[in-house]
């Protein structure tokens, strides 16, 4: 049997932390167990210490019952009884918030129909782009429309200046003004194809990421 020379123990929860011992066989007479053979002796002093751990801990329990009866209980069961009054306004709710979104459902319908159309004709703009040659005629035209505009002109104030228009001084201003006409619409052309090939390059690249978002 074992004799215990040291027990360690935690007298809160009873377990036993730490205890040194050795294994014993003799008569029982040597180790003062009383008398008699065998291990039936009973150790009263062990007994009462754990009788006394025993009634700590039920009375820890005791106590905690009673803290949670007095406190918790009636907390817990307001709690109850207040999400049960919630219960027919939170069902009500939910039934509102269905029928808003039943009702809703149309509208929405219809405007996802128009942004997936507005999204195919900005796919299909994009893809066809932008004419740049009828860019360029167009840039042309505007300019020598204004400059026939100031050749009529200047032929005008000539006439009511009283001054030949077959004098050398009006071919010099012709040929001045057909120069700067050819010039502005060179640059004219220019500017339009870079601005309708970087139009249409921002179309695609606005198309690439609308597709994808």
């Amino acid at each position: 049997m074992k004799i215990y020379t040291k027990v360690v123990l935690d007298f809160a929860t009873g377990n036993v932390e730490q205890e040194e011992y050795f294994e014993y066989r003799g008569p029982v007479a040597e180790c003062k167990g009383g008398g008699g053979g065998g291990g039936d002796n009973v150790d009263e002093e062990y007994n009462a210490r754990m009788a006394t751990i025993y009634e700590a801990q039920q009375d820890m329990a005791d106590e905690y019952f009673d803290f949670w009866k007095s406190d918790y209980q009636p907390m817990e069961r307001e709690q109850i009884a207040a999400n049960r009054e919630l219960i027919p306004d939170q069902t009500a709710l939910a039934k509102e918030q269905i029928a808003s979104n039943r009702e809703l459902l149309p509208l929405q319908t219809e405007t996802s129909k128009k942004q997936l159309g507005v999204r195919q004709e900005l796919m299909d703009q994009a893809s066809k782009g932008i004419d740049v040659d009828s860019r360029v005629s167009q840039a042309e035209a505007d300019v020598r429309h204004g400059y026939g505009m100031a050749a009529t002109k200047a032929q005008r104030n000539f006439s009511r200046s009283g001054l030949n228009q077959n004098s050398g001084r009006f071919a010099a201003m012709q040929k001045d003004l057909a120069l700067s006409e050819a010039q502005s619409v060179a640059g004219a052309r220019t500017k339009a194809r870079r601005n309708a090939d970087d139009e249409n390059f921002k179309r695609l690249k606005s198309a690439a990421s609308f597709g994808m978002g």
